[in-house]
């Protein structure tokens, strides 16, 4: 099978021109249930066609990410955040089920005041596909339900600890436009708790972990 994409922790692979293999090393029995409750209730994620342990075949989607088309210049910072807001703005329309948890990496998610609501807890350009249907989004590893605003502020911890010195300069400026874009919706403690969130990822190694409690710093300031 041919390697398409791989991170941390998953690796996916071409079947076919209709279907995906994703590998991963933990059960995900749970995030299999959550995607088929959000596609029959209309949001954009993949059809999973089968599971078992840590493996899914689901449908495969043509199309770039959303990271590569702003890498090219093709979207700009204001409509890539746009882009995000809305897919955010459209989960958090749906009522979570009473089985989804609360509580992820000790961070309890559901301080502030806009409700409860189903969180991808890692919306970013690399998991948003932008296919001829629509923007698909993808990776919901991390879901849990809680205060909508926590959601974006994980987002913006996202994109606090990139490296804008690895990026063009034109680039760079993009990721500033875009840190302060999406600072301005969440509430202060809402920004604690994504950020706490955020820290708790194992995956992080020291130099993102700095990056973003600087930047962290400076928007509490």
């Amino acid at each position: 099978m041919e390697l398409l994409a791989s991170g941390r922790a998953s690796a996916v692979y071409a079947i076919d021109e209709r279907t995906v293999l994703r590998r991963t090393g933990f059960d995900i029995a749970g995030e299999v249930r959550l995607m088929r409750y959000l596609r029959e209730r209309g949001y954009p994620v993949p059809e999973v066609y089968a599971a078992d342990g840590g493996e899914m075949r689901m449908e495969r989607l043509h199309g770039p990410t959303l990271a590569h088309e702003l890498s090219t210049g093709r979207i700009g910072p204001v409509q890539c955040a746009e882009l995000i807001r809305g897919l955010h703005d459209d989960l958090h329309r749906i009522e979570p089920p009473t089985w989804l948890a609360t509580e992820a990496r000790g961070v309890d998610l559901t301080g502030g005041t806009r409700g409860c609501a189903v969180l991808h807890l890692d919306l970013h350009p690399e998991n948003i596909l932008l296919t001829e249907d629509g923007p698909q989004v993808i990776d919901w590893t991390n879901a849990a339900a809680g205060d909508p605003e926590i959601d974006l502020a994980v987002t913006w911890a996202v994109f606090a600890g990139v490296d804008a010195t690895l990026l063009e300069p034109e680039l760079a400026a993009s990721l500033d436009l875009l840190l302060e874009l999406l600072a301005s919706g969440p509430s202060r403690e809402a920004l604690n708790a994504g950020v706490a969130f955020r820290e708790a990822d194992g995956n992080l190694d020291a130099t993102e972990l700095h990056r973003l409690r600087s930047r962290a710093a400076e928007l509490r300031r």
